[in-house]
């Protein structure tokens, strides 16, 4: 299963960001895990990002061919991001009926977020899909008017509603910031209670900028280096990316240090 959390950065103009955050970690059952699953998605051509918890191998396998599908498209990206969830659900209802239905587990959602037209300047919208391989449904969630979760799903949702629940003290000085939610995200996934969630987390971004894509954000914590889940080595470090520490501080991914300058995030302690 999955710690998903998507939330939205705002500032005293408007929203100013969206991510979507999610642990690596796959299981079945008490038998066995892996720790290095891709559960999150960017569209690089449309302000589009995507993160999924559930069954670990069927959604995987329908999500990631949809995205490359709607990547592949030459004029998708005039669409707006309703239009995009919409091809996405098509896409893959097609492809769940035919998957065997004894080797599913059941269920999974997905949540999908960015910004409603490719020229916005911060137009965010977010969707919530459902699905059980028979029905699939399809929600708009509203987005809060500060900066904290839009919507949070999968086996660890009550950890972290919890540990969010205690970040929202009057003592704690980053409450409703966005690295206030990613603090208490990276807390829920690290407490190891839960043997369906962890260990390392994945980001994804769509910023305010207009003509922007999605992005992946890199991440640095325990002095590893990774994308969606993926370990990565110094000599391919990619350049022009996002990088995040365990605080939410833009971290410089050659040197695993806080960037020279970037701003100190001590995160609150419970």
């Amino acid at each position: 299963m999955t710690l998903l959390v998507a939330w939205t950065g705002i500032d005293s103009r408007s929203p100013a960001s969206v991510y979507i955050a999610t642990d690596s970690r796959v299981s079945w059952g008490d038998q066995d895990f892996f720790d290095h699953s891709n559960k999150t998605f960017a569209l690089r051509q449309f302000p589009a990002i995507l993160g999924y918890c559930g069954d670990s191998l069927a959604s995987q396998m329908l999500i990631s061919q949809a995205m490359a599908v709607i990547e592949a498209m030459p004029d998708y990206a005039g669409k707006n991001l309703e239009n995009l969830v919409d091809l996405f659900i098509r896409l893959i209802v097609r492809n769940y009926t035919q998957y065997p239905v004894k080797f599913s587990t059941g269920n999974f959602t997905v949540v999908m977020c960015g910004k409603a037209t490719i020229e916005s300047a911060g137009d965010f919208e977010c969707f919530r899909i459902d699905s059980t391989f028979k029905d699939t449904t399809k929600s708009k969630l509203l987005l809060p008017n500060k900066s904290g979760p839009i919507v949070v799903a999968g086996s660890g949702r009550i950890d972290f509603e919890e540990q969010y629940k205690i970040h929202q003290s009057s003592e704690n000085p980053n409450k409703s910031t966005s690295r206030d939610v990613f603090h208490a995200f990276y807390q829920s996934i690290n407490k190891g209670g839960n043997p369906t969630v962890g260990p390392a987390p994945q980001i994804v971004s769509v910023i305010r900028k207009p003509n922007s894509g999605g992005a992946h954000c890199g991440v640095v914590v325990k002095d590893q280096r990774y994308i969606s889940g993926q370990l990565v080595d110094k000599d391919i470090v990619p350049e022009g990316l996002q990088w995040f520490n365990d605080n939410f501080e833009i971290t410089n991914p050659h040197t695993k240090r806080r960037e020279d300058g970037a701003q100190v995030q001590p995160p609150f302690h419970c």
